[in-house]
């Protein structure tokens, strides 16, 4: 037996090593989690609102065309009731706009470092209505640019040339007479599609840093930090959350401004059409000599509007499938019918460009689906063949069926889309970044229509291209 002094106990550590580095480990994945879901969600929300803007000025560049602002030359142009009309309308966009401060046109001048201005929002206000911070008298950053008036663009590069372009916006904060803002702009153009002049519309600084920092607040961080994975997951569905309501926003921004447009657009358009019926019924009764020049100029009317048609159409049937409202009718119906009517439907156009289309259909197939929906998306990936390819080109539609389902193939051998920009092609307002050199007045929301509507049937649509080489867009539908 063993009678030495017993040995104290010792007390159990509180923690051990292993919980030490679980905890550790834990700690680290917490405070990187919530570092990338802070960072996250501000980029995404920074890019909403960049997208926001960038919308939003080109929908309201829709609204002016080029050769209306060519009057406008300097300040005594301001008496002209079409100033007026134009000042009114651009403050109507300003004011439905939310969050905008700022509002005006600009175009170029000899010097690539200057613009100036054409219209300003508040260029017919009142004294009172300019002091805004009521101090009794106009301060620099509440003076309206007038017409003429110059302004420096050498530190602000997408007023350069990337607004000239298509629509963008600036890459941060910007600083002027009018003090720090946020931009976003979208060329204006002619009716031949060049661009003349270009729209801005601004929001503050800090208006800009409150949208952005609103989404996702420090305190919320250290709610995360301190209070372990209950509270992570109840922030990280927070974020969701508000991002998701800002989604929301801006979506019934993007709807509002949609029915803007077409309320603005669809009144000039009957009126334009009524004038194009008048001067066709008094055509017999012009002079001879007249009635080369008048039919030259209807035909420009009528182009116009066609293209002004095109782009209400394309944005209403975009916002009904964004909405998930799209009408469908379905019947039986030949797809070989479908693809004989809608190539005989742009046959002038393929004679024009002394184009040619080939079909290569061993067999028709019958089909139950919408006939108007379907010939309107084969419509549209032939109008994008024939636009990127060159004269004398052949495009081919390659139709073959297995496995229950019908495949459809456009090939073209024209420009092709740059690799980099595929994955974005089927997105709204997205565009090719070689689009422009070939259909300056693109919307850019053609595919996203027809693959809303090929979803909508049940198949799926997919591109395959290569710069310089040509493209080919495929899509199949369920044979039912």
């Amino acid at each position: 037996m063993d009678f030495s002094a017993p040995q104290p106990r010792r007390r159990p550590a509180l923690l051990s090593w292993r919980t030490i580095v679980l905890f550790a480990v834990t700690l680290a994945i917490l405070i990187g989690a919530c570092v990338f879901f802070f960072l996250h969600s501000r980029a995404t929300i920074d890019r909403l609102v960049k997208d926001r803007l960038r919308n939003e000025a080109a929908i309201a560049a829709l609204q002016f065309t080029g050769e209306e602002l060519m009057d406008i030359q300097s300040p005594e142009d301001m008496l002209s009731p079409e100033f007026g009309n134009l000042v009114w309308r651009l403050q109507d966009i300003r004011a439905r706009s939310p969050g905008v401060r700022f509002a005006y046109i600009m175009r170029k001048t000899e010097n690539p470092e200057i613009l100036e201005f054409v219209i300003d929002a508040d260029a017919l206000s009142s004294l009172e209505e300019l002091d805004r911070n009521r101090n009794g008298s106009v301060d620099i950053d509440e003076e309206p640019g007038l017409p003429g008036d110059p302004y420096l663009v050498s530190d602000i590069p997408s007023l350069r040339n990337d607004a000239f372009n298509g629509p963008t916006t600036d890459p941060g904060i910007t600083r002027d007479q009018w003090g720090y803002l946020f931009s976003g702009y979208a060329p204006i153009r002619d009716q031949q599609g060049n661009a003349v002049a270009v729209l801005g519309i601004d929001i503050l600084a800090e208006d800009y840093a409150d949208i952005v920092q609103s989404i996702f607040s420090m305190q919320a961080l250290l709610l995360i930090l301190f209070g372990g994975v209950l509270v992570i997951f109840s922030v990280v569905g927070s974020i969701w959350r508000h991002r998701s309501n800002e989604m929301d926003n801006l979506d019934a921004e993007r709807r509002w401004l949609l029915q803007l447009v077409l309320h603005q657009v669809g009144t000039p358009l009957t009126i334009f059409k009524w004038g194009v019926e008048s001067l066709q019924e008094m055509l017999p009764n012009l002079p001879e000599s007249a009635q080369n020049e008048v039919k030259e100029n209807m035909l420009i009317m009528e182009d116009g509007v066609s293209r002004l048609q095109h782009v209400a159409e394309v944005l209403l049937a975009a916002d009904r499938i964004q909405e998930g409202s799209m009408k469908v009718s379905e019947e039986r119906v030949s797809f070989r019918s479908i693809v004989d009517a809608t190539v005989a439907g742009i046959s002038p156009r393929l004679a024009k460009r002394a184009q040619q289309i080939v079909v290569d259909m061993e067999e028709d197939v019958s089909l139950t689906l919408d006939r108007r929906l379907l010939s309107g998306v084969l419509r549209e990936l032939l109008d994008n063949a024939m636009t990127y390819s060159p004269r004398n080109g052949i495009i081919t539609i390659h139709v073959n069926q297995h496995n229950k389902q019908i495949e459809v193939s456009v090939i073209d051998h024209g420009a092709g889309i740059p690799h980099e920009d595929l994955r974005r092609v089927f997105e709204r307002f997205s565009r090719g970044s070689n689009a422009g050199t070939f259909d300056p007045n693109g919307t850019g929301v053609g595919l996203y229509i027809a693959k809303g509507i090929v979803e909508r049937f049940g198949g799926k649509i997919a591109v395959h291209s290569m710069e310089g080489d040509g493209t080919t867009v495929t899509f199949t539908l369920p044979i039912r």
